[in-house]
């Protein structure tokens, strides 16, 4: 039972490490004043949100997954090592 509500709060605290890194991309698209924003720690949301699904009584889904995916900041951070690693074999 403690696993199922912990595993839940963390979920849900990933979601919203998730939907604040939304915000966040929002907020910098309409001041453009401040700066790029980059994320301190890129990969925290989703891994929140993967290991609260485990531990949640929800079912497994491999679906789960896509939360990488879908994060502002952890997509932004793959696809620049993406970008510097093909920069760096192309010289």
């Amino acid at each position: 039972m403690f696993t199922h509500i912990f595993g839940s709060l963390l979920l849900l605290f990933g979601l919203f490490i998730v939907v604040m890194g939304y915000v966040r991309q929002i907020q910098n698209s309409r001041n453009r004043e401040t700066g790029p924003y980059i994320s301190p720690v890129p990969f925290v949301g989703p891994v929140f949100f993967v290991v609260g699904y485990a531990g949640s009584p929800l079912p497994f889904s491999p679906w789960i997954f896509l939360v990488f995916l879908l994060d502002p900041d952890t997509l932004l951070t793959v696809v620049a090592y993406v970008i510097l690693g093909w920069r760096r074999v192309r010289r």
